[in-house]
């Protein structure tokens, strides 16, 4: 009995921790956005991700993974900025989309600021 509740909770996790393969790349949600909602990055940041001055959005390529998940939490927890659009990405993003958007965006080249 043990061990059947010790098989089933480790399929648990790994299923849990598998990537959901119905869930957009970090490269699909920056261009393209997400199914339900969310704006694709490129909208605000720009085509290379530079930034847009002329709307407040930063530059976000190149940045480490860890910042930009820090950004997208406290952007969500109204901590950071004060950008409704923003605010509401950062809701829509599940964890997942997120940790994948991050982990795009630190493998790209930082450009000028």
């Amino acid at each position: 009995m043990i061990r059947a509740i010790l098989l089933a909770a480790t399929a648990l996790v790994i299923c849990a921790a598998a990537p959901n393969p119905g869930s957009p790349s970090g490269a699909t949600i920056v261009a393209q956005g997400t199914a339900n909602g969310v704006l694709p990055c490129m909208a605000c940041h720009g085509p290379d991700l530079a930034g847009n001055p002329s709307i407040g959005a930063p530059r976000i390529a190149g940045l480490p993974v860890a910042t930009t998940l820090a950004a997208f939490h406290a952007i969500a927890a109204g901590r950071m900025g004060d950008n409704y659009v923003m605010k509401n990405i950062a809701h829509a993003l599940t964890g997942p989309e997120r940790a994948a958007v991050a982990a795009y965006l630190a493998t790209l080249p930082a450009g000028t600021p």
